[in-house]
C-alpha cells in the first residue's frame, strides 16, 4: 500500500463530526435554558477548530493515488524498483483513481460548504435569538403597561363613582364639586380597539357602503337643505364617503374617543344621544337618516322612538336606512352576532319592516347584503341540492338594511 500522511479519507467520520458539532450547538442552547454543565460537556467532544483541521488534512490527501509517495522505507535498488512499480501501478490504476479523486474532491468541497453554512446559520440563529429576546422583553413591557392602564382606569372609575355619590348626597360642601358631574366613559377606548379588531378596515367598510350612494343621490339627499344625519357614525367611514361624493352629512355618536377621531379627520360630528338630538330638531329638516349597526344595541322602546322621531324630522321624499346583522344567516345569528358584547339581540327582518311601516314610513324595503363568497361557500359539485340548501342558511347575506321613505 502506498503511504501518505493520512492514507484513509473517512467521509463517514467527517459527517459524524459535523453531526456531533450540531448536537454541541444545540446543547449550548440547552445550557442557557438550564441544562447541567456536565451534560453539555459530554455532548461536546469536537470544536469548530477541530472540524476545520480535519477538513484541511483531508484536502491534503484528496489526490491520494495520483503520485508515488517519497517516504518509502526501501533503500537502493529496492527503492527504485518500488518507485517504478508504484508508477506503473498508478498508470494502470487511473481508471479507478481518477474517479475516486474526483469523488474525494466533490465530497470535501460539499463538506466545506456545509461547514461554512452551519457557521453562518449558527450566527444568524444567535442574532435571531437576541432579536426574539428583545421582542419578548418589549411584549412583557406592553403587557405591564396595559395592566397598569387598566388598574388606573379602575381607580379613576371608583373615584368618579364616589364623587357622584357625594354630590348626590350633598356632601360636597359649599365650595365643592359642581352639581352635574360629567365624566368620560372609560370603556370608550376599549370599544374603539374592539371595532378596529372585529369591524374590518376602513377600506373594507367603505367598499360595502358604496352600494348605498345611488340611493342617496336618487333621493336628492346630501344636497342643500337636505342634509344627511348618520346616527352612531363610529369611525366615520360613511361620513368620509359622503364627503368624497360631494354630499353634505354630519354624524352623532356617544363614544367620546370615536367622536374626537372623527373631528380630527375634519368631519362634523357631535357627541350626543340620538333621541335627544332628534327631539331638538324641527320637523321636515333632513334629507336622510342613516345608521349602520346601531339598532341591535337598542331596546325595543328606544327603537320605536327612533323610528317615530326619524319620520318627523325627514323631509318628504327623504328616507331612513338602518343596517344590522342578518339572523337568517345561521353563522351570524348563532355565532358572529355575539362577538360584540354590547349587542342585545338579533333583529328579525320582517318584524322591523312591519314596525317601520306601522310608525309612518312608506315603501319600506329589505335589502340583504354581503353574502359569503368563494371558498366560504360549500361546493355544490358533489351534492348540489344539499349544498345549495345549506348555503341558503350558512352563506347567505350577513347583513340587511331596512329602508323607509317619508311620503
Amino acid at each position: 500500500m502506498l503511504e501518505t500522511q493520512n492514507p484513509e479519507i473517512d467521509v463517514a467520520q467527517l459527517l459524524e463530526k459535523i453531526s456531533l458539532e450540531l448536537k454541541r450547538q444545540q446543547a449550548g442552547k440547552g445550557k442557557q435554558r438550564g441544562i447541567p454543565q456536565e451534560e453539555v460537556q459530554v455532548n461536546d467532544p469536537y470544536s469548530w477548530n477541530q472540524l476545520s483541521e480535519t477538513l484541511k488534512v483531508a484536502e491534503l490527501n484528496v489526490n491520494a493515488g495520483a503520485e508515488v509517495t517519497s517516504m518509502l522505507h526501501y533503500r537502493g535498488i529496492m527503492k527504485r524498483i518500488a518507485l517504478l512499480f508504484g508508477k506503473v501501478t498508478i498508470f494502470l490504476g487511473r481508471v479507478i483513481t481518477i474517479p475516486q479523486r474526483n469523488f474525494n474532491s466533490s465530497i470535501l468541497h460539499s463538506q466545506r460548504i456545509m461547514l461554512d453554512g452551519i457557521r453562518d446559520m449558527n450566527r444568524n440563529t444567535a442574532i435571531l435569538e437576541r432579536q426574539m429576546e428583545q421582542i419578548e422583553a418589549k411584549s412583557r413591557l406592553i403587557d405591564y403597561l396595559k395592566t397598569g392602564l387598566i388598574t388606573q382606569e379602575r381607580r379613576v372609575s371608583i373615584l368618579l363613582e364616589e364623587l357622584r355619590r357625594q354630590v348626590k348626597a350633598g356632601d360636597a360642601g359649599e365650595n365643592g364639586s359642581p352639581k352635574n358631574l360629567e365624566s368620560p366613559d372609560i370603556l370608550d377606548p376599549l370599544y374603539l380597539a374592539f371595532e378596529n379588531q372585529f369591524r374590518g378596515t376602513r377600506e373594507e367598510i367603505r367598499e360595502r357602503l358604496l352600494e348605498y350612494v345611488p340611493r342617496v343621490r336618487a333621493a336628492n339627499a346630501g344636497t342643500e337643505g337636505r342634509e344627511i344625519l348618520d346616527i352612531g357614525c363610529g369611525r366615520g367611514e360613511w361620513l368620509e364617503l359622503m364627503k368624497d361624493e360631494g354630499l353634505s352629512a354630519r354624524g352623532l355618536d356617544l363614544n367620546h374617543v370615536l367622536v374626537q377621531e372623527c373631528v380630527e379627520k375634519g368631519f362634523q360630528v357631535e357627541e350626543s344621544d340620538a333621541l335627544q338630538y332628534l327631539r331638538s330638531l324641527p320637523d321636515n329638516c333632513l334629507g336622510a337618516i342613516t345608521s349602520f349597526h346601531l339598532i341591535e344595541h337598542l331596546d325595543f322602546e328606544t327603537r320605536i322612538a327612533l323610528f317615530d322621531e326619524s319620520v318627523r324630522v325627514l323631509k318628504p321624499g327623504g328616507f331612513a336606512l338602518f343596517e344590522t346583522p342578518n339572523p337568517r344567516n345561521l353563522l351570524v345569528g348563532g355565532c358572529n352576532f355575539w362577538a360584540d358584547p354590547t349587542h342585545l339581540r338579533p333583529l328579525y327582518p320582517e318584524t322591523h319592516q312591519f314596525l317601520m311601516e306601522y310608525r309612518g314610513f312608506c315603501n319600506v324595503e329589505l335589502l340583504f347584503l354581503h353574502p359569503h363568497e368563494g371558498e366560504q361557500r360549500l361546493p355544490e359539485e358533489e351534492a348540489p341540492l344539499l349544498a345549495a340548501r345549506l348555503n341558503e342558511v350558512l352563506a347567505c347575506a350577513r347583513d340587511y338594511s331596512i329602508v323607509g321613505y317619508k311620503a
